[in-house]
């Protein structure tokens, strides 16, 4: 069976300014140690082995954003599907212990001891928690391991040492980080970040996925922690940026709390430009990306309404009409504006059939839509393969997410209105009644759908909604049993496919468009419908190689005759 290993990281290298660009130091004596400037080359080190690569598009064919992932979505894996569970993790963890375990014996002053340690628990828990979210409780190992002395056949700590262990590493980093860096220093990590990771971390511990008995006190600890995190982040400069599509293409705006930073002069690069951009443009045709129908329909109107909803004013032909101002900044649909450089400055992206035949073959979009977030209009199409636009992995928007999500479930109603409006405002949302289309009154239940809708549409492509669905148990209670879908836009029979594209340019969308269209729906999960088994899934099995090295670790429950129970309390 063919393997779907569910990651968050890419074989790229961590870039943050020219102060990661070394060596692999981790084999240097431990006279290092006694200087602040050798010190941190080692940190360096376990920054570009441990954080993650470019983000955008991950894991969003195991969710409803774009089709794919088939086994995954369909029930079909095996304990040794999902092998992020490696010895490559447990190298990387090692050489953060070695890290920490010999800081201690060095000579500098505490603060600077401080600031390296904060660096390397913060990444630790970092670490950890890719394995965490994946399995449960994982063997919890915080010093360097001799094979000469010490048992290296480790059982599992319970998930919630696990989590317990990740919260303190994040406790100490936030006391000793500072909050920001000098400018030369730009991308390392700060106390914010440590912050805003732990209330991530104690969000995802309070949710169903690892929360089946619904304690509410997890909850009020998720709230407390992303509440301070937010007071934090405001009180050390940073905020939501005044405009959405300028989060993710203006290098080193505030909104960005913890990233990976790339540079096209250091050769420091990606490819996402290329995957997403259409092939007429330069790109791939971004087909793993490309957005389903479904995203397509959950975005809002610009009034905030749900399309759903009376007096939202949606029509299901001219779809495209008055969304969310986001709609725009992530989705490229049949007419759309998209130009880039070196193109017409009036070009328009048409995906439209003629009978059978898509006008952008070959390399169309396989659901009638192509991906827009996140993508640089000023990066010519001979460099669309070297991209250095930045990848935020945690920004402001979430932690306001995060906080509004836990207000929810605390009773906490009028908390939850302030950071969702606070997000639709920046996004360009009409203010209507000064709630900019949230609905008055809602009860915990509409609240908690209400964040988790905004989530969907705000952190789209962010390698953020597969984590929600599995960890709120929505694959459950809101895909199974369906199938994702796209569109076909047919130009209607008797016009002739020449003479409409000399003139199709200057038709008006919002009023002629149904003109010269028909649409059908286009069913991608065409063999099956979704089944994506909860709460099994919550929870992978480990591989049996792993087993086989280490006959102390113990299965996860409901796989292969599994002992190790991932949320027992």
């Amino acid at each position: 069976m063919k393997k779907y290993i569910i990651i968050l990281s890419c074989a790229l290298v961590w870039a943050c300014g020219d102060i990661l660009d070394v060596p692999d130091v981790t084999a240097v004596g431990p006279f290092i140690w006694d200087n602040e400037q050798s010190a941190t080359l080692y940190v360096n080190r376990l920054y570009e082995v441990s954080l993650p690569g470019v983000g955008f598009g991950t894991n969003s064919g195991f969710s409803d954003e774009s089709p794919g992932a088939n086994d995954h979505m369909y029930g079909n894996l095996t304990a040794n599907s999902v092998d992020l569970y490696s010895v490559n993790y447990y190298n990387r963890i090692r050489n953060i212990n070695i890290g920490l375990e010999a800081l201690e014996g060095g000579t500098l002053s505490e603060e600077a001891k401080g600031r390296l340690r904060g660096q390397m628990l913060f990444l630790r828990a970092f670490d950890y928690w890719n394995l965490v979210r994946l399995y449960g409780g994982v063997p919890m190992v915080l010093r360097p391991q001799d094979p000469y002395q010490d048992q290296v056949d480790i059982p599992r700590n319970p998930t919630r040492e696990s989590f317990e262990i990740m919260v303190a590493d994040l406790n100490e980093a936030m006391a000793v980080l500072p909050a920001s860096w000098p400018n030369d220093q730009i991308g390392r990590i700060t106390r914010g970040a440590a912050a805003a990771f732990k209330g991530r971390l104690l969000l995802f511990w309070a949710s169903p996925q690892f929360n089946p008995g619904n304690h509410s006190e997890r909850w009020e600890t998720a709230y407390q922690a992303n509440a301070q995190a937010k007071e934090m982040l405001l009180q050390d400069g940073y905020g939501l940026h005044n405009d959405f599509t300028g989060v993710f293409l203006n290098k080193g705006n505030r909104e960005v709390i913890f990233a990976r930073l790339y540079d096209f002069n250091a050769g420091r690069t990606h490819g996402w430009e290329n995957s997403v951009r259409p092939r007429e443009i330069g790109g791939s045709g971004g087909t793993g990306s490309n957005p389903t129908w479904d995203f397509v329909k959950a975005f809002p109107m610009k009034n905030g309404k749900s399309i759903q909803e009376e007096g939202a004013g949606y029509d299901s032909v001219y779809y495209f009409r008055d969304r969310d101002p986001r709609f725009y900044a992530t989705v490229v649909y049949n007419g759309a504006p998209y130009t880039v450089t070196g193109a017409d400055p009036l070009r328009q992206q048409w995906t439209y059939y003629v009978g059978n035949t898509p006008v952008d073959n070959p390399g169309a979009t396989t659901t009638g839509f192509y991906n827009r977030k996140a993508v640089n209009p000023n990066i010519q199409q001979t460099f669309v393969g070297q991209t250095d636009t930045d990848w935020p992995e945690i920004r402001f928007a979430e932690v306001l997410l995060n906080l509004a999500e836990a207000a929810a479930e605390t009773g906490r109603p009028n908390a939850v209105y302030i950071e969702l409006r606070a997000i639709r405002q920046r996004a360009g949302l009409d203010p209507g009644d000064g709630n900019f289309g949230l609905r008055e009154g809602m009860g915990r239940g509409e609240l908690v759908d209400a964040v988790m809708l905004e989530r969907q549409i705000e952190l789209a492509y962010e390698n953020k909604r597969y984590w929600d669905l599995r960890r709120r148990n929505l694959f459950a209670g809101k895909l199974n049993g369906t199938r994702r879908m796209g569109i076909i836009t047919r130009l209607k029979p008797g016009i002739n496919p020449t003479d409409f594209a000399a003139i199709r340019n200057t038709i008006n969308m919002d009023t002629e468009y149904d003109q010269y269209f028909t649409m059908e729906l286009w069913v991608k999960d065409q063999q099956f419908a979704i089944n994506y088994p909860q709460p099994l899934y919550n929870f992978f099995g480990i591989p049996q190689n792993i087993l086989d090295r280490s006959p102390s670790l113990q299965q996860t429950m409901g796989w292969e005759n599994g002992t190790f129970d991932p949320v027992a309390d």
